[in-house]
């Protein structure tokens, strides 16, 4: 009867030292390498685009975290605007202009450098 009383009690014991280690010891996270703005280089005046920001860690995989980025659109030349990720852009008076678009997450910054290009063309005496 001792032998199967102690037989039970290490059995007892080893369930829960077991459990212990495998509750203690989270998977390890990966770590946060950097941030990537993805989105056109270049836009045609009077349209609206999508920049999204990627945070991207060191087992490769990347996730999208615009809404939780602060996202600025700096323009000395031309009118834009940035609505949480989406870029309007204005008619131009040249017909070439440039924004950036800067990014914050964490620690990490990025910026982009965006061409506006003007969509009219010239008659060809029509």
């Amino acid at each position: 009867m001792k032998k199967i009383v102690l037989f039970s009690t290490i059995l007892a014991v080893l369930a829960i030292v077991s459990l212990y280690v495998f509750a203690s010891s989270e998977p390890a996270r990966p770590k946060l390498t950097g941030i990537d703005l993805i989105g056109p280089n270049a836009v045609p005046e009077n349209t609206q685009n999508v920049y999204c920001v990627d945070a991207v860690y060191d087992d490769g995989s990347r996730v999208e975290v615009t809404t939780d980025a602060n996202v600025k659109v700096v323009s000395n030349e031309c009118k834009v605007t940035n609505l949480s990720g989406i870029v309007e852009t204005f008619k131009l008076e040249k017909s070439e202009k440039h924004f950036t678009i800067c990014a914050n997450y964490r620690d990490f910054k990025v910026k982009k450098l965006v061409t506006i290009y003007s969509c009219t063309h010239k008659n060809s005496g029509k």
